[in-house]
């Protein structure tokens, strides 16, 4: 099976388009001596998996995620066979529950005289395919055993001046969080063209930019989506144990009673709704699909979309970023009712992976929980409270 894709339209199978239920995927792969001797981290990656989804390394599951849309990510050095062949198995289930983001319900048809004994039925109130597969790209790849575990960035602008505002988090494997007490940071400031500009030290800090370039939308500066690149380092009195390049984008949203305003300059979003979907691939990943897609944006003199009904691709959020294209960055959430204690753990849960992901992304300039919810419902309320 292609992957990225979905799996439903990839053959001529009427019962593979329509399938509810488990289905599998098995990849055999190398890995080097080095990495071990190394003494890594192997670290797997799934860009999203719709819905359930359990990872399996030559035969031992490593992790299991619910939801799709959204990475899953696992260490995985103690299942392999450094110098030999591995096998991954992934297995996705895409039956949807009242409980699940979004939503669904298995139905089954007891008369016998039109269905065959035990035929069901998947029901959903939204209004797309429910695609299934591994709908982005899986990435193996090493990190050292104290790494970069997450950035923190927010931005602000002080008359020509930026500002970026940086908090750095470092772990270690088999440890957890560490402190400035165990590690260093320090970070340097490139342009988009790859200069040095700045650094500072520390694992929070903050760096004062002279005559900064701005991430402004699309036809609202001459060069929109500037990015800078801010080089974070992690190290210890061995030296630099790790490096991550994040992109950062220098603006401030704001608003009143009667207007959005960014970096100070009234706001006014002229785009669209739009979803993943292509012809074979499904919600697959499709390279030249999101260059087409923007390129269209842009002739129709849009400067954002809503990312209905669903976290989009990374992809697509870099594009978004490069492009000075504008987000509303919206969860699966799509027609809730229902609204009950199970589901909505699985919404906050959703939503916290959301934010990881794309918190840092100039872009995003509003977070949507959800889509057309039952919110008549008595119970809607305090749900969304």
């Amino acid at each position: 099976m292609a992957v990225p894709s979905s799996y439903n339209d990839i053959t001529q199978d009427k019962a593979l388009r329509d399938h509810i239920g488990w289905a599998w995927y098995d990849r055999t792969f190398y890995v080097p001596v080095r990495w071990q001797a190394d003494k890594q981290r192997v670290v797997l990656r799934l860009g999203s998996a719709h819905y359930n989804s359990v990872i399996y390394i030559n035969g031992v599951a490593v992790t299991s995620h619910e939801g799709g849309h959204l990475p899953i990510m696992a260490e995985i050095a103690g299942s392999l066979k450094f110098g030999k062949e591995n096998l991954i198995t992934v297995a996705i289930n895409n039956t949807l529950t009242p409980s699940t983001i979004p939503q669904g319900k298995i139905v089954y048809h007891n008369d016998t005289t039109k269905y065959p004994p035990g035929y069901f039925e998947q029901q959903i109130d939204f209004d797309f395919f429910n695609y299934a597969g591994l709908h982005r790209p899986v990435y193996l790849y090493t990190t050292p055993q104290t790494y970069v575990d997450d950035i923190l960035i927010n931005t602000n602008i002080d008359g020509s001046a930026g500002i970026i505002y940086y908090k750095i988090f470092a772990a270690t494997s088999g440890i957890g969080p560490q402190t400035e007490d165990n590690v260093g940071c320090s970070v340097k400031l490139l342009d988009n063209e790859g200069d040095h500009i700045t650094s500072a030290v520390g694992c929070v800090g903050t760096i004062k930019i002279s005559n900064a370039s701005l991430w402004w939308p699309y036809l609202m500066h001459s060069n929109p989506g500037y990015m800078y690149t801010l080089m974070v380092a992690v190290s210890d009195a061995s030296g630099v144990l790790d490096l991550y390049p994040q992109k950062v984008g220098i603006r401030t949203l704001g608003w009143n009673s009667t207007m959005l305003t960014i970096n100070n300059q009234p706001l006014y979003l002229r785009g669209c709704g739009r979803h993943e979907d292509s012809d074979i691939r499904g919600k697959g990943v499709d390279y030249p699909l999101i260059v087409k897609d923007f390129s269209l944006l842009k002739w129709l003199g849009a400067n954002s979309f809503r990312t209905s009904h669903y976290p989009y691709a990374e992809e697509i959020m870099d594009m978004a970023d490069q492009e000075g294209i504008m987000i509303v960055d919206e969860s699966p959430a799509v027609d809730l009712k229902g609204f009950g204690k199970e589901l909505m753990e699985r919404h906050i849960a959703v939503m916290q992976e959301l934010v990881r992901r794309d918190k840092n992304r100039p872009s995003v300039i509003m977070w949507s929980v959800g889509n057309e919810p039952r919110s008549n419902e008595p119970a809607a309320k305090d749900y969304f409270r």
